[in-house]
Parts: structure tokens; sequence; C-alpha cells
């Protein structure tokens, strides 16, 4: 049976092996509840239907300004925390270990106002870390944003490293 199957909150399909997972529009509205994420005042805008894509905001709020004012380190770090992992491992399917391993943040400019991020997973790099993977070997592969204002003033670099490997249970 091939295609997809969607019962209530999850859907099964065999393009992710048989798992139950969300759709991206509910993963996207849960995780904008999330409370590490909610309480940081960072909503997670869109992911798309290929899980190629993420796009995030942070909404400057009394909670998560500094004392300067303008957008705290920590939910600017926050912001760009597991959504290069969550768009791989949503990739990859049933079968893959997939972490966050390390983050270099670079803080260029002051968040005024709101900062967006947009993390992106091509299909092509998806491919080459599960060929990559298939001997169960572990993977380390480095992803890299900028997030920006509105006016597209780059307010931080961020480079994620993503660790995948191959769960025993699944290997050839």
């Amino acid at each position: 049976m091939s295609g997809t199957k969607t019962t209530g909150a999850t859907t099964k399909s065999s393009r992710f092996g048989g798992r139950r997972t969300i759709p991206p529009r509910w993963m996207a509205r849960g995780m904008s509840l999330y409370p590490p994420l909610l309480g940081a005042g960072i909503r997670v805008r869109e992911f798309s239907d290929d899980w190629t894509v993420c796009r995030t905001e942070l909404r400057l709020n009394r909670f998560n300004r500094n004392q300067q004012g303008t957008a705290f380190g920590g939910s600017i770090g926050s912001m760009s925390d597991a959504f290069f992992a969550l768009l791989l491992w949503n990739q990859l399917g049933k079968g893959y270990y997939v972490w966050d391993t390390k983050a270099e943040i670079d803080y260029l400019s002051p968040g005024t106002s709101t900062v967006h991020g947009r993390f992106e997973v091509p299909r092509e790099v998806a491919e080459e870390v599960r060929a990559a993977a298939e001997s169960g070997q572990k993977v380390l592969r480095w992803f890299e944003t900028d997030l920006t204002l509105d006016d597209g003033t780059v307010v931080a670099h961020v480079r994620r490293q993503v660790y995948v490997r191959k769960r025993q249970d699944h290997r050839g």
C-alpha cells in the first residue's frame, strides 16, 4: 500500500518508512506552543510540505529583551535549535538517529525588531547524508543560516552540526 493515509492527528506514510508523523502544518503550530520556544518569544511559522524548509521568528517582548532593549542572545540562539535536525530527520524517515551536536553563533548586530530564521535542508543533501550513513557509521554535517531583521540586516550567522547514524535494527 503506497501513498498517505490520514487518521486523526497523525499521518501514516510510506514516504517516511511507515512511521507516524505529524503533518508539517501541525508541527509548526505545536512547536510554537512548546514552552521553551513560547517562553522565548519564538514562533515557528512554517515547515514546508516536503520538510526541506522551516521558517521561524522571534518577536521582541518584555521577556526576551536584554538590558539594552534588544533581543536576548539566548533567545536568538534558541530560535535555531534543532530545526536543521528536525528537517533532516523527517526526510530520512524511520531508522535514523538525528541530533544537534554543536552550534556556533556569530552575533553581528543587535536584534532591534523581529528576527527571522530560515532553515533549509535540500533533498539532495538529505540523500547524501542517507548514503553516507548507510553503513552504520556516524555522519556529522554542518548547516548554516543567517538570522535577519525585516530589512535584511543580519543579526547572527548560525552554524549547527547535526549527527546522523542509521539505527542498528535498520541496517542492511
